[in-house]
């Protein structure tokens, strides 16, 4: 049986544009390796943004951030209190399942539990082979979407280039969780460049989480104890760790074939969250190839046209987030206590944020008072930065 398009990884982008292309009339088939979907370590915070597109998501809601305590070294301590929603925290897992049934109820044919191991892109279509129960099954299409996660070989295997920079989250789910905003964390037992939360999810549970460059001895064990002893949480689990790309992959597109979410490197490169991009970036993807299937034009200049409409709404972004990756790497517990000092004096604080798209406040902080401070002592650590 041979359908319109395949669709390797179940994640939001994958099932995003299953969704979107089985309710066009296209036929679909959607495969992932998992036993259920949805299934990836993810603190699920969003922007409140991601109502404008996907109005569903208010069912998997959990929490609502308009606040957060942050931290620096346990001495420094800034609070962040707005009078509407910032952020929200949703049940991933349950958002992006509800999405598959949505596709399958359109037509989609979803396949768990199947591992793809191979694949071939011609000029006469697509056959990927994946592995179940022993025994190796081959599906057949017109056009591939690999959206199967950072670090798939199945995209270098297709000729992609991937993303160079990556960092490392570390996250465990906890209980018992008296608190009622986000808390972030910096210094102390934390790594230089790294940071870390206590996230409140419901009924008194939530996340305990590490990101950055360093993979981390013990998972970042320090850390989670000292949180535990200054909240007084249950660890309910185990600390998984995953990757993240920082910066997307150099090419997305070929002939017949496109990348979406984590394995395009669809990611914010600040707070390595990628719910909303992904799914941005299979919107995209699927008006490419619903234009593909009904012109019946495969060629790879057709198929880049993905990566321009891509490059247009989120290249700069990313660069603007990659590059305040780059500069907070650089800075000491000093740096970052003076840089918040100065972001309270400014009034910032008192700006609302769009938590998706924060190149926005990074340039508006640059134009307060920080460009002044970085006038001294800071500057050679500002102009060493690459921005590529």
């Amino acid at each position: 049986m041979k359908t319109d398009v395949i669709i390797i990884g179940c994640g939001p982008g994958g099932a995003q544009t299953a969704r979107n292309l089985s309710q066009r009339g296209f036929s679909v088939t959607l495969l992932d390796y998992r036993i259920n979907v949805g299934d990836k370590l993810c603190t699920g915070i969003v922007g409140t943004e991601i109502l404008n597109h996907y109005p569903e998501v208010t069912n998997y809601v959990l929490n609502e951030s308009r606040s957060a305590n942050i931290y620096c070294d346990n001495d420094y301590f800034l609070k962040i209190k707005k009078n509407k929603t910032q952020a929200l925290i949703i049940d991933r897992k349950e958002f992006i399942k509800n999405i598959s049934i949505e596709a399958k109820n359109s037509g989609a044919i979803l396949k768990l539990q199947r591992l793809v191991s191979n694949f071939e892109v011609s000029e006469n279509g697509v056959k990927v082979f994946a592995k179940y129960n022993g025994k190796v099954e081959q599906y057949n299409s017109e056009v591939l979407v690999i959206a199967s996660g950072y670090g798939s070989k199945l995209a270098k295997h297709a000729g992609f280039d991937l993303s160079e920079h990556y960092i490392y989250g570390y996250q465990t789910e906890i209980s018992n969780v008296d608190v009622e905003r986000v808390n972030v964390f910096s210094g102390g037992s934390l790594p230089k460049g790294h940071f870390g939360w206590v996230v409140p999810t419901f009924k008194n549970k939530g996340y305990c989480g590490i990101l950055g460059k360093e993979k981390l001895q013990n998972n970042g064990f320090e850390f989670l104890s000292d949180m535990k002893r200054k909240f007084n949480f249950e660890i309910e689990d185990k600390t998984k760790v995953w990757g993240i790309p920082i910066s997307p992959a150099g090419r997305k597109s070929r002939s017949r074939a496109l990348l979406v979410g984590d394995v395009a490197g669809q990611v914010k490169p600040t707070t390595g969250g990628g719910i909303y991009f992904a799914m941005r970036s299979a919107d995209i993807a699927s008006e490419v190839i619903n234009d593909s299937l009904l012109t019946r034009d495969f060629s790879e200049e057709f198929y880049n046209s993905y990566s321009k409409k891509w490059d247009k709404i989120f290249k700069n972004e990313l660069r603007v987030g990659f590059f305040a990756r780059q500069f907070y790497e650089s800075l000491d517990s000093d740096d970052i206590k003076g840089i918040l000092s100065h972001i309270e004096e400014s009034g910032l604080i008192s700006k609302d944020i769009n938590f998706d798209w924060h190149s926005k406040i990074v340039m508006m902080a640059f134009k307060t008072k920080i460009k002044s401070y970085l006038k001294g002592k800071m500057l050679k650590k500002f102009k060493s930065l690459t921005f590529n």
